[in-house]
């Protein structure tokens, strides 16, 4: 097995120089799911420069065609001059020099694919993960980014970067903290709390019937459990999203950050606040696993075209076979709780006729392309249901052969 360790402490250090590449998103007609992006370059000598949007989000192992959302792009030198371009590929354009000159480009963009956790504005809120919205240079990938936000003054903008000059405008290292750091902003419920000297939000979006003390309570001690796997923290704050919706469900972790899409409906009864739970402790622990460590078939993300790896059984498995005993060791799960989890797992795995199909290392390879309905259901299998009793199995071992250590 090879993996990158990218441990860097999350605290996302403070960029009090001017940034380098500079990403305006304008909100004037959210009602139609429209937004429109202007983007600054520096200056650059090369005959072109080739300006690309992402093609797939990362923690979604899946190509979504994000150029499609594209329209009226345009590009001009610092002057305001007119810049010849033409689109290379789906997601590539260049733009042509003629003279060295800072590259300004501007675009339209159409955000409505909620459930992607990709892109979404409506006349309540806007989610902006960068991989659906801001376009980079691979000359300038590792620059110092700044993103402002024009978007109505009632809103409340949240992200894991660190905060600019303005609520509405933040800094990040480099392109890849910046798709790896989403942004919430609108209408929407903003918590604070503290942990081990760790600083924690939790902002929702959406009405339900959840109860956000009981969220609260339950995250602060989720929170304290790391060190029963890990020796230290990668962050010094993360952000919990949560979108309390009808459309969408599903979770993507991030550098110090992660979004929950659940329905609206199903966060009160406690067999719902738990499934909400394990989510959150699933994704909290890849704040660790796929975040700070993943295989080296991750390392550097391409954006543009895929990421190969037969280990993805091992970055989502190995994290849900580990979240319930997040919940079990905080009190928050009960021990028959967590032995009704698992026996479901179990039963899952057994009612899967495609896991004497393709293995765990093949249907990770495959990801790309792996197609649901009956057909993936007899002909392969589930990267996060076989890894998590793959886990098991070597966590058994690996206790056995060392007295319990």
């Amino acid at each position: 097995m090879h993996f990158k360790n990218l441990l860097l402490p999350v605290s996302l250090v403070s960029l009090s120089v001017f940034a380098d590449v500079e990403y305006k998103l304008t909100i004037e007609q959210p009602e139609h799911h429209l937004g429109n992006v202007s983007v600054s370059f520096p200056k650059s000598a090369q005959a072109h420069l080739d300006i690309k949007l992402p093609d797939w989000r990362t923690g979604r192992y899946e190509v979504l065609n994000l150029a499609n959302g594209i329209r009226y792009f345009n590009a001009t030198d610092h002057e305001g001059n007119t810049l010849n371009w033409q689109k290379i590929d789906k997601s590539t354009w260049r733009v042509h020099l003629d003279n060295p000159a800072q590259v300004n480009v501007s675009y339209q963009v159409y955000a409505n694919q909620l459930a992607k956790r990709v892109r979404h504005i409506d006349d309540s809120h806007a989610f902006i993960d960068a991989s659906g919205f801001f376009m980079f240079s691979d000359s300038f990938r590792q620059e110092p980014v700044k993103v402002a936000l024009d978007v109505p003054k009632q809103w409340r903008s949240v992200s894991g970067m660190e905060y600019a000059d303005n609520k509405h405008t933040f800094v990040a290292e480099n392109y890849d903290v910046l798709v790896d750091s989403p942004i919430e902003t609108g209408l929407n419920e903003h918590y604070k709390f503290s942990v081990d000297d760790r600083n924690y939000e939790l902002v929702i979006w959406g009405e339900g019937n959840f109860d956000a003390k009981r969220i609260l309570d339950d995250l602060k001690k989720l929170v304290k459990t790391g060190t029963l796997i890990w020796h230290e923290y990668p962050y010094e704050r993360f952000v919990f999203m949560v979108h309390a919706t009808s459309d969408a469900r599903g979770a993507t972790e991030h550098l110090n950050s992660t979004i929950i899409q659940r329905h609206r409906d199903t966060f009160a009864k406690r067999e719902d606040h738990l499934s909400f739970m394990s989510t959150a402790a699933h994704e909290f622990i890849h704040t660790w696993n796929v975040k700070n460590y993943r295989p080296a078939g991750l390392v550097p993300y391409d954006y543009v075209n895929p990421n190969y790896s037969d280990l993805l059984w091992l970055s989502e498995g190995s994290t849900s076979y580990l979240e319930d005993y997040l919940l079990l060791s905080a009190g928050i799960m009960k021990t028959d709780e967590f032995f009704k989890n698992l026996t479901s797992t179990i039963d899952r795995h057994l009612d899967k006729p495609g896991r004497q199909v393709q293995s765990a290392a093949q249907t990770s390879f495959d990801k790309w392309i792996n197609q649901g309905g009956d057909h993936g259901l007899n002909y392969s299998t589930n990267i996060y249901l076989e890894g998590a009793l793959i886990s098991m199995a070597l966590d058994i071992d690996l206790l056995e052969n060392s007295e319990g250590r």
